[in-house]
């Protein structure tokens, strides 16, 4: 989710602590600082592209890397709100940054909460970057305060959404499988949220992947694309390199394509989830020799013009 939509949804939680809006709220303050503060990993990308999307959402969202975050928040607002203890600052900094990782986990980029017992970023592929309904409904919360019997509506309109957010996504898969099962009758689907009632959808076969778009509310389909996969020792190369293994870390979602090219291999890397256009947001090139040694590794994020050379 996007930092406003985060630090909105820790105002929620602390304000609901019983002393309201108000900056004398340590509680308050402690579960919005909680929040925000996982996205602080922002701050490698003074390290570059590289280091930054490597590790973004993985310790910082992780369960020790809340505590741990938490651990500092409780530590540095004690001197300020003497009549609270530090297990209270403590707590509700949890709170505020297990927010965080819940409201991540809701859109297509997930997180690694259980890093590092599990990188896998886990992900409901639900929910948009920044959902203006859920946005509403968090201001909603704040208007209600303690007033339970708005509290309880908004609860309950909220659980309304999430499930007409899953039988839109059913609905986008069914029409999806409609449209491909005469040429694609096996393949595995994937649905990620792209706008409110349009998903993008990643279809993948043994020998390639076929994405594209589909519209929920207007059931309309459109291919935008179908890449062969590769599944000889070149992917595996590929895969096997420090820029391959990197890239599958970074997004379950890849395709990796390979060309021959002067005695030598350009194999290509595209991250499906994201794109702008009909372009994919993010991409990597390796160039190997015709004993699959690499030659040059470039990680090329946001852009393709953007290229980042890695030591090899």
């Amino acid at each position: 989710m996007d930092p406003i939509t985060h630090a909105v949804a820790g105002i929620v939680i602390g304000s609901k602590a019983g002393v309201g809006l108000s900056v004398a709220n340590g509680l308050m303050i402690a579960s919005t600082l909680g929040a925000i503060a996982p996205d602080f990993d922002i701050t490698t990308r003074l390290w570059g592209d590289y280091v930054y999307l490597g590790q973004h959402r993985k310790f910082s969202h992780s369960l020790p890397g809340i505590f741990i975050i938490s651990i500092l928040i409780g530590a540095i607002l004690t001197p300020f709100y003497t009549a609270l203890s530090f297990g209270q600052l403590f707590f509700w900094a949890v709170l505020g940054g297990l927010s965080h990782s819940f409201l991540d986990m809701f859109n297509s980029y997930g997180v690694s909460l259980l890093w590092p017992l599990m990188k896998k970023k886990l992900s409901f592929n639900l929910l948009l970057i920044f959902d203006p309904v859920l946005f509403i409904l968090l201001l909603v919360f704040i208007y209600a305060g303690n007033n339970l019997i708005i509290n309880l509506w908004t609860i309950g309109i909220f659980i309304g959404y999430l499930l007409l957010r899953i039988l839109m996504r059913q609905r986008a898969y069914r029409l999806v499988k409609k449209n491909l099962q005469n040429e694609y009758p096996d393949s595995k689907l994937v649905i990620l949220p792209l706008r409110f009632s349009v998903w993008d959808f990643i279809a993948s076969l043994p020998d390639k992947k076929v994405v594209g778009t589909v519209d929920s509310i207007k059931r309309k389909v459109r291919i935008l694309g179908c890449f062969d996969n590769i599944r000889n020792h070149l992917g595996q190369a590929v895969l096997a390199s420090v820029l391959g293994k990197y890239f599958v870390d970074f997004t379950p979602y890849y395709h990796i394509s390979c060309e021959a090219s002067e005695g030598k291999y350009v194999a290509r890397l595209m991250d499906l989830r994201y794109r702008v256009k009909d372009r994919f947001l993010h991409n990597a090139t390796l160039v190997m020799d015709s004993d699959l040694k690499v030659e040059e590794a470039i990680f090329q994020p946001f852009n393709l013009s953007r290229k980042i050379y890695l030591n090899i």
